[in-house]
């Protein structure tokens, strides 16, 4: 597999892996690993990669005729360019096009483009998606970014209270969280839709917020220690350690114009305690 290793002037790193344009790590100028990455993941062609951080696109999960979470985290990207700004930051774009292969399953010709910048103590990504054919399509998408933790039992999550989700697990829709902070005991797989655009995940160490913008939706999702033994590229006891809250377009699909673009990022900053 080949990757790029990007370090800022300051000295925050991310590791991109080119198949998917995949983030598998990201370390800030002042702190540790931030992504979960299982010991286990294949790192084969055409294998989704378990951790760190897949864009979903142009299908999230099953909802669709497509493979699980659509082709393109298992799609060779081609680096556009790579560097170093102004102020230090160290920044990528890698892009994706329609190819015979990826045409005979979704049918529509676009230009999507991953831009990927760290500096300091923040990870910025932004997905850009273009329709270059001569037809509308609609598609959903997902950054579905694993977050370390020390121990998902004392980790939360604030800014959801009050907002309506789906519970993919059970199948119900418009639930209603009520928790000011949101905790996780067991397996957890939900839709939240409409969220604020500043979401933060508490621990006892740091707190990590989570700024979005183009996504309406946010994923959270652990797999529970139950359904964990059953992911055959999850390490042990992974679920203790990860907790994915993925910025997301997946209530209202995105629909896009011939010639229309549509982008969607998201800015990760950690901060000590």
């Amino acid at each position: 597999m080949d990757f790029l290793n990007l370090t800022a002037r300051d000295g925050a790193t991310v590791k991109i892996c080119h198949q998917g344009a995949h983030v598998c790590s990201w370390i800030p100028a002042s702190g540790s690993e931030q992504l979960f990455l299982s010991k286990q993941s294949e790192f084969n062609e055409g294998v989704a990669i378990r951790g760190g951080i897949p864009v979903i696109f142009p299908q999230f999960a099953g909802m669709g005729t497509l493979p699980k979470h659509g082709f393109a985290r298992t799609a060779p990207w081609k680096l556009l360019q790579h560097g170093h700004t102004e102020d230090g930051a160290a920044q990528a774009i890698f892009g994706l096009k329609e190819n015979i292969a990826r045409l005979t399953i979704w049918p529509y010709v676009f230009n999507a483009e991953l831009a990927i910048s760290v500096h300091d103590n923040s990870l910025q990504l932004a997905l850009t998606v273009q329709n270059t054919g001569d037809t509308n399509f609609s598609f959903t998408a997902a950054l579905h970014t694993y977050l370390a933790v020390d121990d998902i039992h004392q980790a939360s999550l604030r800014g959801l209270q009050g907002r309506r989700y789906r519970d993919s697990l059970s199948g119900q829709n418009n639930c209603l969280e009520s928790a000011e902070l949101l905790r996780i005991d067991g397996e957890t797989d939900r839709i939240y839709a409409d969220v604020p655009d500043q979401l933060c995940l508490l621990q006892k160490h740091q707190h990590l917020h989570i700024n979005t913008t183009g996504f309406s939706d946010a994923v959270v999702w652990n797999p529970g220690p139950q359904s964990e033994v059953k992911l055959a590229d999850m390490e042990p006891d992974g679920d203790q350690r990860m907790l994915c809250v993925e910025a997301a377009a997946i209530m209202r699909p995105i629909l896009l114009a011939p010639g229309e673009s549509w982008t969607g990022s998201q800015s990760l900053m950690a901060t000590q305690i």
